[in-house]
């Protein structure tokens, strides 16, 4: 990401930390029932990377309940700060993920809840890219994507206080860009719910898994 991108996610993640953190359930059942279809496919002691983890709750707690070694990152060093405390069993890395650098086979799976939507979204294909390279064999993505196509910021992130910036693409594309990646989708389509605070939102949920490049 660009500086200017970047730090405006961040420092809108690090302002919200506490009051967002609040509105997040341990037990929301649109990402349990994602992670339960992870779950099933992987192995106790899977390695898995959270990318954009945030706190914690619901994702990277439930991962480490499931017994799975997880990487968390994230770009907010508040986040961090919270999820470090309420997940101590996992490892956490500051970064940008467009900047991150595995080798090849490094994890099992990885899991991005409304995470690659902050990315600009001409660093996407690319990112998807180093995903994909990042899983052994058979490795499963597992994210929620964007339903329509948006590039823009909100200096007040709908009443939270805070600057935030979204770029993505819609749905069709995000599947496009998927595939060319190498992936074999398993699924993706439309899901409501777990949205902050009483809201309900609809997001392409995904679960890809590592194919062969065409």
């Amino acid at each position: 990401m660009s500086d200017p991108h970047r730090e405006l996610v961040e420092r809108g993640y690090d302002r919200v930390a506490e009051r967002y953190l609040a509105t997040k359930d341990p037990e929301d059942p649109l990402a349990l029932s994602a992670l339960e279809d992870l779950s099933q496919n992987l192995q106790p002691g899977a390695k898995v990377l959270d990318l954009g983890c945030g706190a914690g709750v619901p994702t990277t707690l439930q991962l480490t309940r499931r017994g799975f070694v997880v990487t968390g990152v994230d770009v907010s060093e508040r986040q961090l700060e919270l999820v470090r405390k309420l997940v101590p069993e996992a490892t956490f890395l500051k970064a940008d993920m467009t900047e991150l650098d595995f080798g090849p086979n490094a994890f099992d799976a990885v899991v991005a809840f409304h995470s690659i939507i902050h990315v600009p979204r001409e660093e996407h294909p690319a990112l998807l890219g180093k995903i994909h390279r990042w899983l052994g064999p058979g490795g499963l993505f597992l994210a929620t994507l964007a339903m329509t196509d948006f590039d823009g910021e909100d200096g007040d992130w709908e009443g939270w206080g805070a600057p935030m910036r979204w770029s993505h693409y819609d749905a069709e594309t995000n599947k496009t860009m998927l595939r060319e990646a190498g992936f074999d989708v398993l699924y993706a389509g439309p899901r409501t719910g777990g949205g902050t605070g009483d809201s309900e939102e609809t997001w392409l949920w995904v679960l890809a898994r590592k194919g062969l490049l065409r």
